[in-house]
């Protein structure tokens, strides 16, 4: 038996070796048929963070891309040298054999025609390539996927999008949506994408949407979550033929995570203040406060050095009385502007001022609180906190509640250069107030 299985894997090898193209072969000679190639500058397994994952069928060894090392590793699970893992079954038949080393290899050398990937909640998608058309159902996704370079390639977006938005463009593109939500798909399927690409928010209808488009990759992703961006960014990249354009952005991102790390990390307890995040979506009379489960802003906030009071409470954003909050005496005050249509381009700081005195009007007691009497109340767009922002707003937040450890960093400038780097743009305006001192 163990002959045969030898056998096997040499008459498999003998196979490669005649698919596999001269080293000195060019990647365009057949333009058409050339998928996602890997790149000399994606994540190596030294580099890649051990919390970012490549979900994508053939990637054997886990780490951000997929090449010859998964197809060692695939062997050596064949030889029985090797545990199998979570994504080495290239081809999804539930089997690890040779058919699974030749397709990690035709999509290592950009021959492959489709690939699996395994999307932000378990499913397994079918993607044909190359990708040509996508689009984005969501507006914090649009943008992600603008920073890569993808502007091309949208077809269609949400109508939140053009609203929130309009200064990363597309004006132009008709809208399929709004926050993955009342899909247009006669529209969808005349504008023929390759994926559609649905919000975390949005996962139990995923199903569905799918049967509704035929032909058309359905994808959930959390491209707007800091606690899933990272990942899926690899992914999205990979899938796109942008892993050049996503580690960049991921190299940008996690600089600037480790430098808030680094700086806040010795804190003890008794140095980090305590503060409050209210989740503000309008002129609501409730009162929302942000915990730390939310996998957006609370997440952000969480690394920025500070103790959010609202740690225990079961929910990611919980309804609260005022009276809980003055009881709870918080250092600093965070209102998180959802709707973002006070904040962010064009906006003045004393437009800013001005929304600032009416966020602390019709507060009784509120004048007791340390945030309130040392003037620590501050105003965040929720721009500067989700999507690739992320990083800039726990600046913000840890500038703020440290001055001393980030007198040296200025969120603006941070923010300038995202926009100018990533979207080429110039935009002015006020995402934050008033800025820390």
């Amino acid at each position: 038996m163990k002959t045969k299985v030898v056998a096997g894997i040499i008459t498999g090898l003998l196979l490669l070796m005649s698919l596999t193209l001269p080293a000195t072969a060019s990647s365009s000679a057949n333009a058409s048929d050339t998928a996602i190639v890997s790149d000399s500058t994606a994540l190596s397994d030294s580099a890649a963070a051990p919390d970012i994952t490549l979900s994508i069928l053939g990637n054997a060894n886990g780490d951000g891309t997929i090449d010859m090392k998964d197809m060692k590793y695939t062997e050596s699970i064949i030889l029985g040298s090797g545990n199998q893992t979570q994504f080495a079954d290239a081809t999804g038949d539930n089997s690890i054999n040779m058919l699974d080393v030749t397709r990690i290899e035709l999509i290592n050398l950009g021959k492959a025609k489709e690939l699996t990937l395994v999307d932000g909640v378990g499913r397994q998608v079918n993607v044909k390539l190359p990708v040509k058309n996508i689009i984005p159902t969501d507006y914090r996704t649009t943008e992600t996927l603008l920073a890569l370079g993808t502007g091309d390639m949208i077809v269609g977006v949400d109508r939140a999008f053009n609203e929130r938005m309009a200064e990363f463009g597309l004006l132009d593109l008709p809208e399929v949506s709004m926050h993955g939500q009342s899909v247009d798909y006669e529209m969808v399927l005349t504008l023929e994408p390759d994926i559609v690409l649905l919000p975390l928010s949005r996962a139990e209808n995923a199903d569905d949407i799918a049967r509704k488009l035929p032909n058309t990759a359905v994808v959930v992703m959390g491209l707007a979550s800091q606690k899933s961006i990272d990942s899926d960014l690899t992914t999205m990249g990979f899938v796109l033929g942008k892993e050049k354009e996503a580690n960049e952005l991921l190299s940008w991102m996690q600089d600037y995570e480790e430098l808030v790390k680094e700086r806040t990390s010795d804190l003890t307890a008794d140095e980090m203040p305590t503060f409050y995040y209210e989740y503000m979506s309008g002129g609501e009379e409730n009162w929302w406060v942000i915990t730390p489960e939310d996998p957006g802003a609370g997440q952000v906030a969480e690394g920025a050095g500070g103790r959010n009071i609202a740690a225990g409470l079961a929910g990611i954003a919980v309804e609260v009385d005022p009276e809980w909050v003055i009881e709870k005496n918080p250092d600093f005050m965070f209102a998180d502007l959802m709707k973002g249509f006070d904040s962010g381009p064009g906006k003045t700081e004393g437009d800013m001022e001005n929304l600032l005195a009416k966020v602390l009007s019709g507060r009784p007691g509120f004048e007791k609180i340390n945030a309130v009497k040392n003037n620590n109340v501050y105003l965040v767009d929720r721009d500067i906190i989700g999507g690739p922002r992320w990083v800039i707003g726990r600046i913000y937040l840890a500038r703020c509640m440290h001055p001393e450890l980030f007198e040296d960093i200025n969120p603006e400038e941070i923010h300038r250069e995202y926009l100018k780097k990533f979207h080429n743009l110039e935009v002015s305006g006020t995402w934050a107030y008033p800025l820390p001192g």
